[in-house]
């Protein structure tokens, strides 16, 4: 007997590749997808905030009270013609606390146009013990000219409060 053991073939029996994975036969159009859904998904939360923004202060009193009083104010109505529309995105900052019985303070900017022209509503306004009440309400001309700039209510007046318009 012998312990001769057989003789190895000449060449090995080629073994086929691994297949490939997932990502390597699909790569070319996951990639593209993928990157484009993320900025999808970015640019939706954008506009969600943006307008989470904007309804919360178009529902404020003192947004509803300035376009109110601006619609109502003849020399303003004489300026820009009626109806006045306000613009989109009104700017600014609207802050409130329950301390003290509610305190909080308002100074927005509401783009408005009319027929015969377009401007600017500086609203300023405090709120103490849960009351708002007017610092200025200004009429800022597009033209930002200072002499056709109008006081549109006194200091120390209320704001006063306007039903939400019906969806």
């Amino acid at each position: 007997m012998s312990t001769i053991p057989p003789p190895l073939p000449q060449h090995p029996a080629s073994m086929p590749p691994p297949p490939r994975g997932w990502w390597k036969r699909n790569w070319k159009w996951a990639l593209p997808v993928t990157v484009l859904t993320f900025i999808a998904l970015v640019v939706t939360l954008i506009v969600i905030v943006l307008f989470a923004i904007r309804g919360s202060m178009m529902r404020s009193d003192v947004y509803a009270d300035a376009l109110a009083r601006a619609r109502a104010h003849p020399d303003l109505v004489e300026t820009i013609g009626t109806p006045i529309t306000p613009g989109f995105m009104p700017m600014g900052s609207i802050s409130t606390s329950s301390e003290n019985g509610g305190s909080g303070r308002a100074d927005l900017m509401i783009p408005v146009t009319g027929p015969d022209g377009t401007g600017y509503l500086a609203a300023m306004a405090e709120r103490r013990m849960g009351t708002w009440t007017w610092e200025s309400l200004l009429f800022v001309p597009g033209n930002h000219d200072p002499e056709h700039i109008l006081t549109l209510i006194e200091t120390g007046t209320p704001v006063e409060h306007h039903p939400l318009p019906a969806p």
